[in-house]
């Protein structure tokens, strides 16, 4: 196990090499916004996606010419589809809260459009209060237009050198299994946040919270991480 130090002001105003969390990377559908399941699965159906590829690497790698045009543009339909129900996770604002207050930068890594991305930002993030606004400093976005996508650490690494922040003082947050194994290539933290169907993966997990506010908690009294987890079975979809 490794002690993760708090990740206060106050705590690295006392001890300011321990290890500790020093940024944190979000998942969006499923994390930042409530999940968005029945879109994802209904998205597999339309383009047949087959049992054990990801549905971008089955479109990216085993499709060509119209058929790859065809299931992009649907791909785009059921996220534009998806956007109309996108709603805050419930506890973000506390946890923003927190981070803001303690100078802990935020990122986001989707596989979602850019689209996507614009409307969370510009609409659902826009109907909070003004004096919210400076909580969702998000930076860097990355959408998947950033190649390659989760799993893949390239994500996560982008944004420790954008920060220069180590990889292994960043916390990745997501609700999918491909959010963790991002995490955990490239040496960071990874948090699941846990619904009804998604317990499978907790295994792959450092951190496990119901609520993604309980992360707070974690954030504020630190916590052991089994850093031994591995993040290179080639598991999920």
């Amino acid at each position: 196990m490794v002690r993760y130090a708090p990740s206060t002001k106050e705590a690295v105003a006392a001890d300011p090499s321990a290890l500790r969390i020093r940024g944190v990377v979000f998942d969006m559908d499923g994390t930042l916004a409530t999940p968005m399941k029945e879109h994802l699965i209904k998205m597999r159906t339309d383009i047949g996606v087959p049992n054990g590829i990801r549905t971008l690497e089955y479109v990216e790698t085993c499709l060509h010419g119209r058929a790859r045009e065809q299931a992009e543009k649907r791909i785009v339909d059921i996220e534009t589809e998806a956007m109309a129900n996108m709603r805050l996770s419930p506890g973000l604002v506390e946890l923003l809260r927190f981070l803001h207050a303690h100078g802990i930068p935020i990122a986001i890594i989707t596989r979602n459009n850019i689209n996507s991305v614009n409307h969370f930002i510009n609409n659902v993030v826009a109907k909070q209060p003004q004096e919210l606004m400076e909580l969702f400093a998000f930076s860097p976005v990355i959408d998947r237009s950033f190649k390659p996508t989760k799993p893949h650490p390239a994500g996560i690494l982008h944004v420790s050198r954008a920060w220069n922040i180590p990889p292994q003082q960043l916390l990745m947050v997501g609700d999918h299994l491909d959010d963790l194994l991002c995490g955990l290539r490239a040496g960071s933290v990874s948090a699941l946040l846990r619904y009804s169907d998604n317990g499978e993966f907790e295994a792959h997990a450092h951190i496990v919270v119901d609520r993604i506010d309980e992360l707070v908690e974690k954030l504020a009294s630190g916590f052991d991480a089994d850093m031994a987890i591995s993040g290179h079975e080639n598991v999920g979809i």
